[in-house]
């Protein structure tokens, strides 16, 4: 794991570790501290409530104590899921790796790596080989 600035937005910015072996279609599945999570929670709530539920997933986290022992419950809700085929799949309850971290949104949320100038760490996704003519048109 290597520690990076990621983004899924263009707007905010968070410190998390990812695997650089493990990248979709160049997008990274990064793992957050508890206090990233918090921030991401923040964030994600203030922007449903400037735009909507339904065009952002929110994150929320729960804490409280058993025995004296501090716990939290960190919860993503997508909320354009509610309602339709999916709503099984709404709330999603985020589980801690071994380090305490967690992935939030995983890939599906289309985090990636920024560079030192805060510009996004894309790769080519496939090499892309020219397309055939249609039918009728002349080729270039």
């Amino acid at each position: 794991m290597i520690e990076v600035l990621v983004s899924c937005n263009d707007t905010q910015r968070y410190p998390a570790l990812v695997d650089p072996d493990e990248h979709r279609d160049g997008f990274v599945k990064p793992w957050f501290d508890l206090e990233t999570v918090q921030r991401i929670a923040a964030d994600t709530q203030d922007d449903a409530a400037r735009f909507s539920h339904g065009s952002v997933d929110t994150v929320h986290v729960l804490a409280g104590q058993v025995d004296g022992q501090a716990h939290a419950v960190v919860l993503n809700i997508c909320w354009m899921y509610l309602g339709g085929e999916k709503h099984e799949e709404a709330v999603e309850v985020c589980q801690p790796n071994e380090d305490g971290r967690y992935a939030i949104g995983g890939f599906e949320w289309c985090w990636y790596v920024l560079d030192e100038d805060l510009n996004p760490l894309i790769p080519a996704q496939m090499k892309r080989e020219p397309l055939p003519p249609f039918p009728g048109q002349r080729a270039s």
